[in-house]
């Protein structure tokens, strides 16, 4: 996640750009409780919804995602910017945070991200994994399991020790979506999974609102 990429196309920022759970809030309210920063720098914002989740939490939020086509789309705010370009990110932030993005990072561009961040600053690596076998299972239809790993913190990334860890927790919750909604997010799961396009057509589901669970998965650290 270093260069301006394609690899989220219009498709897929369509699809995210139209319905995201509203389960970032949930995250940071259990890491970030009350704590307030002066910046916040948000690595993999996609369309801003992380970003936006941030802004009770920061005087300014810098949402960064190499792809243009979800920058094109991130939710506008006052006190929130976007940007594809990592020359125009800011020198210094006391809140750094990888929401659902840590698995595309590699070691070096980790360590340039984190060369941003404040002694005493905090650290996040946030993500959450939907379930939605309960209603594709009509459809005989199974999302495919793959090695991303919703949980990745900084414990795969051994050399960054200057860091002390404050939470690492795996909670669960659940809730509700209607059929819209449930479609833009399975729009997107298949998209990733390069499933046909007119796939989502071919369903036929038998109500118009749905309980998902999800499981949340959560670390803060602080710098040393």
């Amino acid at each position: 996640m270093s260069q301006p990429s394609s690899a989220y196309n219009n498709s897929e920022s369509k699809h995210y750009s139209a319905y995201r759970p509203p389960l970032h809030e949930l995250i940071l309210s259990k890491v970030l409780k009350d704590e307030y920063f002066k910046t916040a720098l948000d690595v993999g914002c996609g369309v801003g919804t992380s970003s936006i989740a941030l802004v009770p939490y920061a005087n300014t939020v810098i949402g960064y995602d190499p792809s243009q086509a979800m920058i094109e789309k991130a939710t506008s705010h006052p006190t929130t910017t976007y940007t594809n370009r990592l020359e125009e990110l800011p020198d210094f932030c006391d809140l750094l945070c990888f929401f659902g993005s840590l698995e595309y990072i590699d070691t070096m561009m980790l360590k340039k991200y984190i060369q941003r961040l404040s002694n005493r600053g905090r650290l996040i690596c946030c993500d959450f994994e939907i379930d939605y076998a309960s209603v594709l299972k009509t459809a005989d239809i199974t999302i495919q399991t793959t090695d991303y790993n919703h949980a990745k913190n900084l414990s795969n990334y051994p050399e960054q020790s200057d860091f002390k860890e404050e939470i690492c927790e795996v909670g669960f919750t659940s809730f509700n979506c209607t059929l819209e909604q449930l479609k833009s997010l399975l729009g997107a799961e298949f998209e990733h999974m390069g499933k046909p396009k007119d796939l989502l057509d071919m369903i036929r589901f038998d109500r118009e609102t749905f309980e998902l669970k999800a499981a949340l998965y959560y670390s803060m650290y602080t710098k040393l």
